[in-house]
């Protein structure tokens, strides 16, 4: 439901942790790039967006209706061309058009801008990293426990390595080796700016977009081996930043590095399976689970989210989409905005003396709303009203509070949070207790904007929008 994607969104990027100029990122990202230009695209027709909700996951054909994929698709789940030109061209609203060119911006932005800022002392630490003397209180308490080796980590890198082979030689995975390891390659190469990125702002960057891309062009018409490829990229990129996170947390906490290891090690083998246990269960014991009109509003548009994505990059590919002549063909020039923009800010703070230049950051702006869609903007603006609220206006006011609680007072929200989410799954959902009904809980479904039909223009039957060739 709306109200769980946005409480699920707040939880997620932990508002109370993020510094101050990540809200402001945000929120000027979220103005210029989304709203602003969602509002541009809608209200010119461009796109063909008089068409379309404004804001949704779902693709669309050139009769209004959800798109199809079967129509397109040949034999062993691979793209049909001869079907495609007889069926219909895919279609997306503007804010999910704009959320893949946004995502190629925010990675080049992230490269640009580490090299820019960062160049000095990313080389410096590199030189040193097996040679820091402790220059902290933090580094001379943890300096009396021993360090993992690095043949643990080499070890469990063959280890998983190999299985995820096995995996994509095993099955029919529609990926060939050289692109599982191409898949991991890229990874390693956004590891370093993606982690300083987080460190520094809290913001967790990922390849969610520019992997399937970039997979489409290698192994086109195979929806499932791009989606394995990306997978893969992204979740190898996405568990580095969050280790990186622990370990951080780890140091500060005193843990020694060892334990910290093999804690993380054993949890994600039980994580793994607990998670494939759940799914299991979900799907074959929740009634139409993840369909849109599931009664306990249990729509899964994470996943939704997904399969459009394996439509878009796997079945139909990144030429027809995006390429020369498509009809998003201008959001593919979006990387120049990510390269470009990172440089111009750093000339800003060079030319003028003003200091809060310093803390515009690319990356962010352009990649902080990567949930959007299935996140709306009320999502990012009330985790960014949270945020200010603890990290601005406490913080100058209420400094003590601020330093003794505020952090604290994330980690109880977020178990709050989850503590309530099994209290009303395992009290309500699962039992199918009847609740009162009330307009927040019904009334909000019953909008034109969430039942799908905040559209300026219909065909008729028999009739479709869009170009006459594709």
């Amino acid at each position: 439901s709306r109200n769980r994607r946005i409480r699920f969104s707040e939880a997620r990027t932990e508002q109370a942790l993020s510094p101050t100029f990540s809200h402001l990122n945000t929120i000027i990202g979220l103005g210029v790039f989304m709203i602003i230009t969602t509002l541009g695209i809608s209200y010119t027709g461009a796109l063909y967006s008089d068409y379309l909700p404004i804001n949704t996951s779902t693709t669309f054909d050139n009769t209004q209706s959800k798109y199809n994929v079967t129509r397109i698709l040949g034999s062993g789940y691979t793209f049909d061309v001869e079907k495609y030109q007889k069926y219909s061209p895919m279609f997306l609203a503007p804010t999910f058009a704009l959320n893949y060119g946004l995502s190629f911006a925010a990675l080049i932005a992230a490269i640009v801008h580490t090299i820019v800022y960062h160049r000095g002392e990313l080389w410096t630490r590199l030189r040193l990293a097996r040679k820091q003397e402790p220059q902290d209180v933090h580094m001379r308490l943890m300096s009396k426990y021993r360090e993992a080796p690095d043949w643990w980590y080499a070890v469990l890198f063959a280890i998983a390595t190999a299985f995820g082979l096995a995996t994509v030689l095993g099955y029919s995975s529609q990926c060939p080796w050289w692109a599982y390891f191409v898949s991991l390659i890229i990874a390693l190469v956004f590891i370093i700016p993606c982690c300083m990125i987080l460190g520094i702002t809290n913001i967790q960057l990922s390849l969610n977009v520019i992997s399937p891309y970039l997979a489409g062009f290698m192994i086109p018409g195979r929806p499932i081996g791009v989606m394995i490829f990306k997978v893969y990229s992204t979740i190898v990129l996405g568990q580095a930043q969050t280790y990186s996170q622990d370990l951080k947390l780890a140091h500060y906490m005193k843990i020694p590095p060892r334990i910290t290891f093999w804690s993380q090690v054993v949890m994600s083998f039980w994580a793994s399976i607990v998670q494939v246990a759940v799914m299991n269960w979900t799907l074959s014991n929740i009634p139409n689970a993840c369909a849109s009109d599931q009664t306990s509003h249990f729509t899964c548009p994470n996943g939704r989210t997904f399969f459009s994505s394996s439509i878009t990059w796997g079945v139909i590919g990144p030429q027809r989409m995006f390429g020369p002549g498509s009809i998003y063909a201008a959001f593919r020039w979006f990387w120049l905005v990510g390269a470009l923009l990172p440089i111009a800010f750093y000339v800003l703070t060079r030319f003028f003396s003003q200091k809060q230049l310093r803390f515009l950051h690319a990356p962010v702006m352009l990649g902080a709303m990567s949930w959007l869609p299935p996140a709306t903007p009320l999502s990012f603006t009330s985790w960014a009203m949270v945020g200010l609220t603890f990290n601005w206006w406490i913080r100058r006011r209420y400094n003590g509070w601020w330093s003794t609680y505020n952090y604290i007072t994330a980690a109880a929200l977020d178990s709050g949070l989850i503590i309530a989410t099994l209290v009303i799954f395992f009290a309500i959902t699962l039992p199918e207790v009847s609740v009162p009904a009330w307009w927040g809980s019904v009334g909000v479904f019953e909008t034109m904007d969430s039942l799908g039909t905040a559209i300026r223009k219909t065909v008729a039957d028999g009739e479709t929008f869009g170009p006459k060739t594709w």
